[in-house]
């Protein structure tokens, strides 16, 4: 693939991501190629069908959680707490709850004959974020700052809850200014209190 065609279906990617968090599921191609600065046929030429572009913004986001697990395990010897809940914050900040919502009521209009299709994509997404999930939870556990009982998919579970945009989030951000951070912190002293009291 070219560069041009490669920055294309990028931009492409990055617009549907930030297009489904802002306004949920049911973003027109129209509005995503014009976020991204193409023309609608570029981007049905590199998306022919929904679902395929639906799949690539899962799996950016299931890269970037990847790349901030394997960066945090490589600082966690050194600073086991900060390497955490950076980490933890970082993943929080990806606004993964909001992007699920939006992905999975898209791939329910699209059930049928792509059923098989979505499924074999929410499986691959599953096995990659156990993958970065695990090693990152390994080090935490070790470290006493998650329980042993936390498994992967759990724990991604929660974290999205934990860091769903709270509704009219402008306004509460105004009058609670860091009130989505302080709930992640709030999960993240549960988990390690829980792994003290286990021990």
């Amino acid at each position: 693939m070219r560069q041009d065609a490669v920055m294309n279906s990028d931009a492409i990617v990055e617009a549907a991501r930030k297009l489904l968090i802002e306004q949920g599921a049911g973003v027109s191609m129209r509005a995503i190629a014009r976020e991204a600065g193409v023309g609608v046929a570029t981007a049905s030429r590199h998306f022919p069908s929904r679902i395929e572009l639906l799949g690539a913004v899962g799996a950016r986001v299931a890269a970037d959680i990847d790349r901030i697990t394997e960066a945090a395990v490589a600082q966690f010897d050194d600073d086991p707490d900060g390497a955490w809940h950076e980490a933890v914050h970082a993943i929080a900040e990806l606004s993964v709850a909001a992007l699920a919502q939006a992905l999975f009521s898209d791939f329910s209009t699209s059930l049928g004959s792509e059923a098989k299709k979505i499924d074999g994509i929410i499986e691959k997404r599953m096995t990659e974020l156990r993958q970065s999930y695990t090693r990152l939870l390994d080090k935490a556990k070790a470290a006493g700052l998650c329980p042993e009982g936390v498994a992967p998919i759990d724990f991604h579970l929660g974290l999205a809850v934990v860091s769903r945009p709270l509704p009219n989030s402008a306004a509460v951000e105004q009058y609670f200014p860091g009130v989505q951070e302080k709930l992640v912190d709030l999960m993240l002293t549960g988990l390690a209190a829980q792994a003290k009291g286990n021990h």
